[in-house]
Formats: structure tokens, sequence, C-alpha cells
């Protein structure tokens, strides 16, 4: 009876372990195929320096200007009726977050350029205006434009040799301070006008690096969490603790599972040798058609042996049907091959 409920207690422990190990496996790939780390990244600043360009210009009285002493920024610019030019750089600042506060250096340089040769010009007029609302400021330059041409014939006179093309390249160096909520930074920008003077009769107004960007950001990492066995759990714990938990499991129930076939290969051995010895026939293997014929089961295992040694006939164990048979006359005998009944027998 000890025997017996042994053997049920490891089916039922087989049984348990083997759902536990499958689950544990299921959670385990779910630890695995869940990344161990969300990467995400935070800004920690972004600013942007922005210059915008524009122009007036002092003009001749012409047909071609309807007789106007000014003309602004879009129109257009006829090289030989420019007497001086006011060119502004605006700038101003976008941040995130937004500056507190901001200073400016600047200073300006011109230099007129031909093929083969260049010279400095020099600035009539450099003005400045803060713009306290948006931490910005103004600055503007003026070129004498009559006298600007006056030296490039002379230049060319000295030289000997006439160019088409011109240009006139006011460039603004500014060192720019930037005070923000957590930090304060320092950049530097270099925004240019070229003024490309054409040997069709007009100046042309091309600007460059206007603008200037600055950012910073950080790059985190969070841990994961996995859902295991309705607990949320960091991935890298879950991880750490079911492979251990499944290798354990897989053994285990591998050693349970492993019992029960024994003791299966066991207690058929025990029947086979059992019956040599209390048989006065003998046991042999053979293929039992009963088709027609009667056939008595029995459960106890004594009953079997005492009806074989009664008649004196030898016991078939048919492999296919896996039972041992007693044939008399018009009545076959089956012994129900139950592990337990054999069990009893040898409680008794």
């Amino acid at each position: 009876m000890v025997k017996k409920d042994m053997v049920k207690y490891v089916q039922i422990l087989s049984v348990i372990l083997l759902a536990l190990l499958t689950l544990t496996l299921v959670d385990l790939v779910i630890a695995y195929r869940t990344p161990e780390y969300r990467v995400h990244t935070v800004s920690n600043y972004r600013i942007e320096h922005i210059a915008e360009v524009s122009y007036n210009a002092s003009v001749k009285s012409s047909l071609l200007y309807g007789n106007r002493s000014n003309v602004s920024t879009g129109e257009p610019l006829y090289t030989r009726l420019v007497k001086e030019l006011n060119i502004c750089f605006v700038y101003n600042i976008e941040s995130s977050p937004p500056a507190l506060n901001s200073k400016y250096e600047v200073t300006p340089r011109a230099v007129l350029r031909s093929e083969g040769w260049d010279k400095v010009i020099d600035l009539e007029e450099v003005r400045y205006e803060s713009n306290n609302r948006t931490n910005g400021f103004t600055a503007c330059v003026s070129i004498n434009f009559t006298k600007v041409l006056r030296d490039i014939t002379i230049i060319e006179k000295e030289i000997g040799v006439r160019r088409d093309k011109h240009n006139i390249t006011i460039t603004m160096d500014t060192s720019i301070e930037t005070l923000l909520p957590s930090r304060t930074l320092r950049s530097k920008m270099n925004p240019t006008v070229t003024l490309q003077i054409n040997d069709d009769g007009r100046t042309y107004v091309i600007t460059k690096n206007l603008r200037d960007v600055e950012e910073s950001s950080t790059t985190l990492k969070s841990p994961t969490t996995v859902n295991i066995m309705g607990l949320t759990v960091p991935t890298s714990s879950a991880r750490a603790t079911l492979l251990p938990l499944s290798i354990i499991l897989g053994v285990t129930t591998a050693i349970s599972i492993g019992l029960l076939l024994k003791q299966g290969k066991e207690e058929k051995k025990d029947i086979e040798e059992l019956l040599k010895e209390r048989l006065k026939g003998k046991l042999i293997k053979g293929t039992v058609d009963n088709l027609g014929i009667v056939e008595v089961t029995l459960y106890n295992i004594e009953d079997f042996i005492s009806i074989a040694n009664e008649h004196r006939n030898d016991v078939i164990y048919d492999q296919t049907k896996r039972k041992y048979y007693v044939i008399d006359l018009n009545t076959i005998y089956s012994l129900n091959n139950d592990n337990s009944q054999l069990r009893k027998s040898e409680e008794k």
C-alpha cells in the first residue's frame, strides 16, 4: 500500500512539475524577448541664433527709381545709381528653455575683392540697437558706394587690368553669451553679406551663415518590466530568476518522469517473473485470436494463476495486446494487466 501511494505521489508531482516548467519556460522566453532597458533621449537645451539682413540705399535722382532718394530691401540695386548703402543685421534667439538674457560682441569687417586683388574697406558707420524683448539686437553698417566704385577704377588703372565682376564681402564676427536657466552658453557666428557688382549694371545681395544652432541632449536608459505569474518585476530580475529556476525544474521533472518509467518497467518485470515462478505450466509468447470465443477477464493475478495451474495450460503473452492469456476449450481467460492488482497480491 505504501508503494502504491508513493507511485501516485510521484505521478502527481510529475504533473505539477511539468506544468510549472512549461509556465516558467514561457515566461523565460518573454523575459528574453523584452529589452532589458528602454532608451530615450532627453533634450538639455537647444538654442538657435538667427540673423536677418535688410538694406536701405541712398540713390541718385533718376527716372529708373522715379526720382526717389532711397530704395529698400527687395528692390534692385543699380550700381551707378547707389551713393550709400546701409546694411542691417537683426539678431534674435530662439531657445528651449527660453533664454533669460544675452550679450553680443560684434566686429564688422568689409573687403573689396576682384580676381587677383582685394582691399579692406573702411566702414562709414556702425550702429547698434538692443532689443530687450527678444534678447536680440540690431547692428548696421554703412558703405560709401560712390567711393568704392572710385577705388575700383583707380586700382584697375594701377594694375592695368579691368574685371567685369567685383565683390564686397561684409562679415559680422559675432560672439554671443546666452544665459539659460541652468547654464551659460558662449557661441560664435559669422553672418555674411556679399554685394556682387556685375557688369550688367546691377549689384546683387547674397547672404550666408545667417543661422547657427547649438543643442545638447542626454541619452537615458530606464529598466523595463515584465509580468511574471501576475507579478510585475524588472526584466533583468526576471531573467536572473527564471533561468536557474527553469534548469532546476527541468532536472527535477526529468528525474520524476524517469522514476515513473523505471517503476513501470520494474512492475512489468515483476509480473513476468511472478508468473514464471508460480505457474506449473510455462509462459510462452504468441498471438491470441479470441474472435468468437468467450473471454473472461480476471482482475486478480492470484485467480489467474490458480486457473492456469488448475487446467495445466500454458500462459500465452500476446505482445501486440500486451496481455496474458490462458486458453481452456471454448473459454479464454485474460489477466487485466493492472499493476495495482499485482501490488495487492504482493501485499497479501
